[in-house]
């Protein structure tokens, strides 16, 4: 008998790594993740067709606790990125942007706390699909209207 537990728990982390990318169509994700699975362990599940048509991947009889262990080590990958891109978020990059805001006719009275809690909020969401360097890049690249557009949005809290 096959422990019950084990759904919740792998339904869990493939929510966690599709939320990372929120774009891909389901079935492209089970079919990038498969694919990955089968290339760091010997192609395990991959089918050759002829030579003509290509291969294909079956993993059928792949038991549950093994594909819930590269779905673990998999998210923890995808979390140790993630805490690095967070660590990039220093102080400097906040004031960084706070100075963009402020050349876009923000006051100064407007910059609090908050809003500078909420700007690396801002970078930790949006590192999930850009670095750190590169959010900065676009937001002086921005006019000034676009700039307080986001100034607005992350005064929200997004």
């Amino acid at each position: 008998m096959r422990d019950r537990r084990r759904i919740p728990r792998i339904i869990s982390l493939l929510q966690k790594v599709w939320e990372q990318q929120p774009d891909v169509r389901f079935n492209q994700l089970i079919s990038n993740l498969q694919s990955q699975y089968s290339h760091q362990n010997n192609n395990y599940g991959k089918k050759v067709i002829d030579s003509n048509r290509g291969t294909y991947l079956d993993l059928f009889f792949l038991e549950d606790d093994k594909w819930e262990i590269f779905l673990e080590d998999y998210w923890r990958e995808i979390e140790d990125e993630l805490k690095k891109e967070e660590a990039k978020i220093t102080d400097e990059v906040i004031n960084e942007v706070i100075n963009l805001f402020l050349e876009a006719g923000i006051k100064q009275e407007n910059l609090d706390d908050k809003v500078s809690t909420n700007i690396r909020r801002f970078y930790v969401v949006e590192s999930r699909w850009l670095t750190t360097e590169a959010i900065t890049d676009l937001i002086k690249n921005f006019s000034n209207e676009d700039r307080l557009q986001l100034f607005y949005k992350i005064n929200q809290g997004l």
